[in-house]
């Protein structure tokens, strides 16, 4: 029996397999890797013996075996993934009706997740990602295949606040979405120089800060009402003074009969009204002078001391005081 030599070997096999070609040793090696490793129950070591064989050579038999696994990883969108990418390698008839009826099965049982991205947070430089690898704009506002489990949406632009936050997916027919917010600007931060110290360790060029603030303005002008109450209740009160000694005059003696006792009486009144109206003009003077002091002290210049005042004060029979303390 004659043997082929070498050369006839190989055209037998091209006019066999058509355009077959020999797969790549390393891909082969990892793929018969991955076979030992699915048998002996080591999935997740299988599926990466697979995968790292197929990126080697990508071959739809490679992709099948790695949609088989994905599927043991309860990685539906992975496997389905595999499945699809396998029917665009493919010749092998039986090869592909298999790759079909898989990806037909696990379509209805994918679960999806949608990044949603509105208008109004749609800002220059914006980098949205998920779980670390950045979502191509084209996938924003689309409802993507996903294996189950958890998700971190994350977003960030230049001079905004970043964002993430997190999404739980269930492994079959869960549909989650997750918006993006409107990202809040950073606030700029600057730095002020600090002034250069003179001698007398006093800050040079520092402008003082103005004495009247806008409470001191109010302040002078309640103080302003004050003394015209005050004046109000000096005058008032010579007056009711002057009436009182007029009537003291027409009748000296008021248990005595009087023949100007209704003069005297009325004069009387004139007085009690004037003292009256005199302590009312007292009562706003003091109120206006406390009003424009404290006003006057709170109202300080940052750069002042307001300090702390203490203000009390006494009613008496036809009198009143009022006492305003300040300590610095």
């Amino acid at each position: 029996m004659k043997t082929m030599t070498p050369v006839v070997a190989l055209l037998v096999a091209a006019l066999a397999g058509g355009t077959a070609s020999a797969q790549n040793a390393d891909a082969e090696a990892l793929f018969t890797e991955g076979d030992q490793l699915e048998a002996a129950g080591k999935i997740d070591q299988a599926c990466d013996a697979f995968e790292a064989s197929n990126r080697i050579e990508s071959r739809a038999g490679t992709l099948i075996r790695l949609g088989q696994c994905r599927e043991k990883q309860q990685r539906l969108a992975a496997a389905w993934s595999a499945y699809k990418d396998s029917l665009t390698r493919v010749k092998d008839p039986k090869k592909k009706a298999i790759a079909e009826a898989k990806v037909k099965e696990l379509e209805p049982r994918l679960s999806y997740l949608t990044v949603l991205v509105p208008d109004e947070s749609r800002i220059d430089g914006l980098v949205v990602t998920r779980n670390g690898v950045t979502l191509d704009p084209a996938l924003w506002n689309r409802a993507a295949p996903v294996d189950g489990g958890t998700y971190t949406i994350a977003g960030e632009a230049p001079g905004h606040e970043s964002w993430r936050t997190t999404v739980e997916v269930g492994v079959e027919k869960d549909k989650k979405s997750v918006e993006v917010p409107k990202f809040k600007e950073l606030r700029k931060l600057i730095e002020e120089p600090t002034p250069p110290v003179g001698e007398d360790d006093e800050l040079v060029d520092a402008p003082a800060p103005g004495m009247f603030t806008t409470r001191r303005k109010i302040a002078v002008g309640a103080a302003g009402v004050g003394v015209v109450a005050a004046v109000a209740g000096v005058v008032l009160g010579l007056q009711a003074n002057d009436l009182s000694d007029q009537a003291f005059e027409l009748c000296a003696d008021p248990d005595m009969p009087c023949p100007d006792a209704v003069a005297a009486q009325d004069k009387l009144d004139r007085a009690h009204d004037r003292a009256l109206f005199a302590n009312v003009a007292y009562g706003v003077a003091g109120a206006a002078v406390v009003g424009a002091a404290i006003l006057w002290f709170t109202g300080a210049p940052a750069a002042e001391d307001p300090g702390t005042a203490a203000i009390g004060g006494h009613v008496g029979n036809g009198s009143a005081s009022l006492d305003l303390a300040w300590r610095f």
